[in-house]
């Protein structure tokens, strides 16, 4: 006579999974708020709704690694106290019996109906903890708030009167990841002791920096604006990024980018410019691809399309595609094809090797302090510096304007954890043999969508009224919105709701999306 199975008591399967989904929600917020600085909800939703292809994989591994194990093991770990503490395992593991003997029947019956109960309210810590640490609630409450700031303070750069030079200048534009002022001395004006970037720290100081006080300073961060993406779109565009819940993707397959913006590239190829973006990395991460192709029409050069080409091999990829020695290597290749086509150009790089959590060794990288970031900072600088001077060498210099900005502020948690909480980190900028000369280059308040105008003005270009975006050509006397409303007004209306960035930026109504 067979034995008759017992049926599967579902609710205790529905604790279970209940259980591990609160426990990898709470242990996945820990991870973000341990690895990232400051990140919102807008960063995940980006990040959610673009490309994640090309990412760094040992930083995806070892996300996987660290919550998924985390939250297995926490989950066996109280299943198998349940089993103990319930008397499940009694009469049939023998080993077990001593730890139930003294466990009564109702003790029992008490922990089995205590399952699920405890399973939500695991969860319920976890939401608690996921909406508390990101700020959940106060973003859902800014972000369903209406504002026309937004279109208040916007000059469509289709509209506006921009009138370039007779001889065009060419722009090189080179985006450092995760730069900073901070990286100087406090006597340099950065925020730590030594200064671990001397070169970038004389161009700075010899060529325009624009900065918010006396010294070498830089553009403040505002929300929308502090992720790699975000600050390349801001610099570009002028405008922020940001993420309706119901938005599109951005730069997905089959979705555009910010479709209803014009940007700095648009408005170059206009022009005639001859227009390539150089990144060590797959260009579709983050959308970038779409972004810099939909606006302008770049020639983009990345990990596949140098593997394509064989200038790198099928199965090479270091950090996040290739290190920035290659970057540099490739860029003064691409530049001088550029170059010899005999119109006017617009170079655009970004670096990767300083990205976080604690950047990329590369051979020529010096052992020179503790933390292995600074000594990539320091490398880093050293390998721009270096650039720089090739530029200088070359003989389209003379009618050449180069930008180097920092993209966004560094994520990483740890690394600035003892500066001086009063201390305000900005992000570095530094324009080299710019056409014009600033009204006012120090004690100047803006963001880096502030970028987009000054970089025109860089070129020679006259823009009737300074303004582009929501940016305020910096060369001009004119204050930013930064210096109009102040850093927290201003960040805090970008972060409410707009219908007219989703129905002329996002263009949400023509792809049938309610925009309201």
């Amino acid at each position: 006579m067979t034995k008759e199975k017992k049926p599967i008591n579902k609710k205790l399967v529905w604790a279970f999974i209940i259980l591990f989904a609160g426990n990898l929600l709470f242990f996945m917020t820990l991870w973000l708020v341990n690895k990232y600085d400051n990140v919102l909800l807008d960063q995940i939703l980006f990040q959610l709704k673009s490309p994640s292809v090309g990412a760094n994989k040992n930083l995806l591994v070892s996300a996987y690694i660290r919550v998924g194990g985390l939250g297995i093991l926490t989950t066996v770990i109280e299943i198998l106290l349940y089993i103990v503490l319930s008397g499940t395992l009694k009469g049939k593991w023998s080993k077990f019996e001593r730890y139930v003997k003294y466990t009564s029947t109702k003790v029992c019956v008490f922990f089995k109906n205590v399952a699920l109960p405890f399973a939500l309210a695991t969860l319920l810590v976890a939401v608690t903890f996921f909406v508390a640490r990101l700020k959940v609630g106060s973003y859902l409450v800014t972000t369903s708030t209406n504002s026309d700031f937004i279109e208040a303070n916007y000059v469509n750069p289709q509209t506006a009167t921009i009138t370039f030079p007779k001889e065009k200048r060419n722009l090189i534009y080179i985006f450092l990841e995760s730069m900073e002022n901070t990286y100087w001395d406090t006597s340099a004006g950065g925020g730590i002791t030594e200064n671990f970037m001397p070169e970038l720290y004389s161009l700075a100081q010899n060529n325009i920096n624009f900065s918010a006080n006396n010294g070498v300073g830089g553009a403040l961060s505002f929300t929308g604006t502090t992720w790699t993406s975000a600050g390349m779109v801001s610099q570009t565009s002028g405008m922020m990024i940001k993420v309706p819940i119901e938005s599109p993707g951005y730069g997905t397959e089959g979705q555009t980018f910010l479709s209803g913006a014009t940007t700095i590239g648009e408005i170059l190829a206009k022009e005639g410019y001859n227009q390539t973006l150089l990144v060590g990395s797959d260009a579709d991460f983050g959308g970038r691809k779409t972004y810099f192709t939909e606006h302008g029409n770049y020639n983009i050069v990345d990990i596949n399309s140098l593997k394509a080409e064989g200038r790198l091999p099928e199965d090479y990829r270091e950090w996040w595609g290739f290190e920035d020695k290659k970057v540099f290597a490739f860029a003064k290749e691409e530049i001088t094809k550029l170059y010899e086509k005999g119109a006017p150009f617009n170079f655009t790089v970004l670096t990767s090797d300083t990205h976080f959590p604690d950047g990329y060794i590369c051979e020529d990288c010096q052992d020179k302090y503790e933390e292995q970031y600074s000594n990539v900072i320091s490398c880093s600088s050293r390998q721009v510096y270096e650039f720089v001077n090739w530029i200088k060498a070359q003989p389209f210099y003379e009618n050449t304007t180069i930008v180097i900005s920092g993209d966004h502020l560094t994520m990483d948690p740890e690394y600035l954890k003892d500066i001086d909480e009063n201390y305000t980190r900005t992000v570095y900028n530094c324009i080299i043999n710019s056409a014009v000369k600033p009204v006012q280059e120090k004690n100047r308040s803006f963001g880096t969508f502030d970028m987009f105008p000054t970089t025109l003005a860089a070129l020679g270009v006259q823009i009737n009224g300074e303004r582009l975006g929501l940016g305020t050509n910096l060369f001009s006397s004119l204050p930013t919105l930064t210096e109009k409303y102040g850093f927290e007004m201003l960040d805090k209306e970008i972060q409410k709701k707009s219908v007219f960035y989703n129905t002329e930026i996002l263009e949400m109504e023509q792809i049938g999306v309610d925009k309201s």
